[in-house]
């Protein structure tokens, strides 16, 4: 289980003072650049619309890792709240992998769901449910194979819990990793080089969400063979 933290570290508590002080002008700032892409403004030419919409996707980065930095800072000061209630993995699954659709195919990869009948649903929290599902399916898809990436996802009841799988074909975990995955902003050497921009705290605030909802996480892999990613919560 998650360990609890009695107070914050006197490391993480200016870098979430600092986080949430930046939490406005980045709003700010993303607003301002989705008014000027809608161009209800001012015309803007091809160049343009491709610069302001690269620094959309930044702001939107910087925004997304301001939240997680805020988010860890709440676990490890037993702020961080869950509200659960019976939600169907199944229905945010597909919106998922719907929305990840386009993105995937022109990362070459190939996301396989196929949508299963009589699922119990899970009791937990919906948004932060969302953001595991979402993050779990993401690093698939970043860290697929080099080849053709294949991305399977499966969602089943094992007893009294439902079980979710997102299983890939990408470069795996080596042994030497194997206690640092859910750490908080570890990233190996791989995954750096694959994706320069990740926070390494994806999987650490995922683990803090699957536990607080009285689940479990873990992961299976083969090294250059893919990785497995699974966890389980109460089934209502």
């Amino acid at each position: 289980m998650l360990k609890s933290v009695s107070k914050k570290s006197k490391i993480a508590e200016p870098v979430s003072i600092v986080a949430h002080q930046l939490k406005n002008p980045i709003s700010v700032l993303n607003g301002y650049l989705e008014v000027l892409i809608s161009e209800e403004i001012g015309k803007l030419n091809e160049k343009q619309k491709e610069y302001l919409n690269d620094a959309l996707e930044n702001v939107e980065l910087m925004s997304k890792m301001v939240k997680d930095i805020l988010d860890v800072s709440r676990i490890e000061g037993k702020e961080y709240k869950i509200e659960p209630q019976p939600v169907d993995l199944v229905k945010i699954t597909e919106k998922i992998v719907g929305d990840f659709s386009l993105w995937a195919k022109a990362s070459n990869c190939q996301i396989i769901f196929q949508k299963p009948s009589k699922i119990p649903l899970a009791y937990v929290d919906p948004l932060k449910i969302y953001y595991v599902i979402e993050n779990l399916i993401s690093n698939a898809v970043f860290y697929k194979s080099s080849a053709p990436g294949k991305i399977e996802i499966a969602i089943e009841k094992k007893g009294d819990k439902v079980l979710f799988v997102c299983k890939d074909n990408g470069i795996g975990i080596t042994r030497d990793d194997f206690k640092k995955v859910f750490s908080k902003f570890y990233r190996s050497e791989t995954a750096i080089s694959l994706y320069p921009s990740g926070t390494g705290l994806g999987l650490y605030i995922s683990k803090a969400i699957v536990e607080l909802s009285g689940g479990k996480i873990w992961f299976e892999t083969n090294k250059n063979k893919g990785t497995a990613f699974c966890f389980s919560l109460p089934a209502v």
